[in-house]
């Protein structure tokens, strides 16, 4: 299995969520600009619209989606801890998380990205994304450690990215105590540490 990535992109989730299930793959780099992997490979050849995270196995499959791979992961590999087993209720609200991520957060940073975006445009999307995350900080103000309560989830794997992506965007994520607390517990997880390094997003 091979995951083709750039660092910091939602691939992250894709990357720790990997390094949980202590599966075997192979990580490739891609330069976002060129569209070429570390090996020189055509990154387009592979995915034509030259987004990441991809998963290629072995047989020809290629999964070109983050969410599409997460349920993926949570699919084959929950009995590593990283999904409840398929077909339980707490399998029903991991999917509804992952949708939610996707849709609220995920989708809405998308403006963020384009160059010369108007002030008030920019603005309005700040207020959408805060809004969101003040959902997150509510739930978590019940003592869960993770979304899905004491056990780690693929779906922690992407909110951290999104958490991480909010920083980026100048978005004060200090006034979220408890949305601070789950990215610290996030990031002494040896999954997440390695993929970080891995990624050169971690300096020790």
């Amino acid at each position: 299995m091979i995951l083709y990535y750039m660092p910091g992109a939602c691939s992250l989730s894709t990357h720790i969520s990997l390094c949980e299930t202590g599966e075997p793959f192979r990580l490739v780099k891609v330069d976002n600009k060129t569209f070429k992997t570390e090996h020189g490979e055509d990154f387009l050849s592979i995915n034509p619209d030259g987004c990441v995270p991809v998963l290629q196995f072995s047989t020809g499959k290629v999964i070109t989606d983050c969410v599409a791979g997460l349920h993926y992961i949570a699919d084959h590999f929950w009995q590593s801890g990283v999904s409840p087993a398929p077909d339980s209720d707490e399998r029903i609200q991991l999917n509804a998380f992952l949708t939610q991520i996707e849709q609220q957060l995920h989708g809405q940073f998308a403006p963020l990205q384009q160059k010369g975006i108007a002030a008030d445009i920019r603005d309005a999307v700040i207020v959408r994304l805060s809004d969101e995350f003040e959902k997150y900080e509510k739930l978590f103000s019940d003592g869960r450690q993770y979304l899905m309560g004491r056990q780690f989830s693929v779906a922690d794997a992407y909110l951290l990215v999104a958490i991480n992506w909010a920083g980026m965007a100048g978005i004060n994520t200090f006034r979220w105590p408890h949305i601070g607390d789950f990215g610290d517990r996030m990031r002494e997880r040896p999954s997440v540490l390695a993929a970080l390094r891995a990624e050169g997003l971690w300096v020790d």
